[in-house]
């Protein structure tokens, strides 16, 4: 079993995702029903399969549409990276490392098994070494070898960290149950990916701030509201300890969270924007008070809260486009859906009685094609930002109260399915022993 733990040795905290899953959208025609939404992911790999080859190892002379069709899709990635520590840090130095995903997802009524029903499932594995615990940061600089968590970093791993299963009982409201993964969560179009296609540092992928309240991997249930194709509401229960590597059977009962995640997206004039904004409790449970806690003349003193919770908002806006954009954008799948430019911002605030950190946000933009004959190229900078609490407890730690940091990536895409990422990141870490930290890394992603 995983717990959440502050890594004081190099690297800081576990950060937890508040997902909600991704709203559903059933679009109807007269001969298919298909699914927009409960990963977007899922959606553009069946798009892009029904207009033609866009994998590596392209369509299998009609193969993989034909699998569609019958409601069977899949994305198989293979990620690479080699990420240096080339200044500052704990220590410098280069590594390389890598993941394998499986992303499956089963159309149970284009099976004629049952209609509504849908199931997903993800399997990651991880191999090599990172840098996340020579650069001695808050939040890992690479977020692909850091899920699934695993007790030490860098453990070669192979996880089923989501097996869910999504019940539509009308075209507006669904059920959702099983073991759920939360990375996914928060679409914002100019930051996610999970470090495999956009930036690689997490505060730059999801909500570098949602505390004890959330975890990667676990059981859960709730619901999904979709009063429009354009607006999504998702409510969830789930165990607060994380089981990427386990079942999570043996973790109900020890403690859960509740989150509300509600999703929009909309125009400014012709130009799509979307909007996020969500809310965790978790109860039942043991949380340090740090306010609370410390050496005293009478010793060490342990004060604990039975719950702590954890708000965000994140909005992103594209500026410019040079294509006409769909009426619902995929936004947290990891690529641009048109050539154009834009902008994304995250805030988060956490309790700050059961966390050493008090809020955090994230800006920067993004954009894709816009270089003549580059019409699948793609780049972004951001900038992001934590504060700490101001209490005695920082200093004890040898803690700054603040830390920054700043990545620019550019993708080279190098044949269909094929993206070859340059990747750079100066960043302020909260160790008071390390000095400013500069990470530079290649990243090569294969789609097949």
């Amino acid at each position: 079993m995983t717990s959440h733990v502050f890594r004081l040795s190099g690297v800081g905290v576990l950060g937890f995702v508040l997902c909600g899953m991704r709203g559903v959208a059933i679009a109807q025609t007269e001969d298919q029903v298909t699914v927009a939404g409960t990963a977007e992911r899922d959606a553009a790999a069946v798009t892009e399969t029904e207009t033609g080859p866009s994998f590596l190892s392209g369509d299998w002379g009609g193969a993989r549409s034909n699998l569609v069709e019958k409601g069977l899709t899949f994305d198989l990635q293979w990620t690479q990276s080699a990420q240096g520590v080339v200044s500052g840090g704990v220590d410098t130095g280069w590594e390389y490392g890598g993941s394998v995903d499986l992303l499956a997802s089963l159309d149970l009524g284009r099976m004629d098994v049952m209609e509504g029903g849908y199931l997903r499932v993800l399997v990651e594995g991880r191999y090599g070494q990172s840098v996340i615990g020579q650069a001695g940061t808050v939040l890992p600089v690479n977020t692909d070898l850091y899920f699934p968590l695993t007790d030490e970093l860098d453990e070669d791993v192979l996880a089923i960290s989501e097996l869910s299963y999504t019940q539509f009982l009308s075209s507006q409201f669904a059920v959702v149950l099983g073991k759920l993964q939360t990375l996914d969560g928060d679409p914002t179009e100019f930051a996610n990916g999970r470090g495999r296609s956009q930036f690689m540092n997490f505060s730059l992928v999801a909500p570098n701030l949602t505390g004890l309240a959330i975890p990667y991997s676990t059981l859960g249930a709730g619901i999904v509201v979709l009063p429009s194709d354009k607006v999504t509401v998702t409510s969830l229960i789930m165990n607060t300890t994380d089981s990427s590597t386990t079942s999570g059977f043996s973790d109900i009962g020890d403690g859960a969270s509740w989150l509300t995640e509600v999703q929009f997206q909309y125009r400014l004039g012709k130009l799509p924007g979307g909007q996020n904004v969500g809310f965790a409790y978790a109860f039942d449970n043991d949380f340090l008070n740090y306010s609370r806690s410390g050496l005293t003349g009478s010793g060490l003193v342990v004060q604990n809260e039975d719950s702590t919770w954890t708000t965000y908002w994140s909005a992103w806006q594209y500026l410019m486009t040079l294509d006409d954009p769909p009426d619902v954008i995929a936004a947290g799948d990891g690529r641009l859906d048109v050539r154009g430019l834009g902008v994304f911002a995250r805030l988060g605030v956490v309790d700050d009685d059961t966390n050493l950190v008090h809020w955090g946000g994230s800006i920067g933009i993004g954009g894709r094609g816009l270089i003549p004959t580059r019409d699948e190229d793609s780049f972004g900078f951001g900038f992001a930002y934590t504060e700490f609490n101001n209490q005695g407890l920082l200093s004890a730690l040898l803690l700054e109260d603040e830390a920054n940091g700043f990545e620019a990536y550019y993708n080279a895409a190098l044949a269909p399915g094929v993206e070859l990422t340059g990747d750079i990141q100066f960043l302020e870490p909260v160790v008071q022993r390390v000095s400013h930290t500069i990470v530079a890394g290649v990243r090569l992603n294969l789609q097949f």
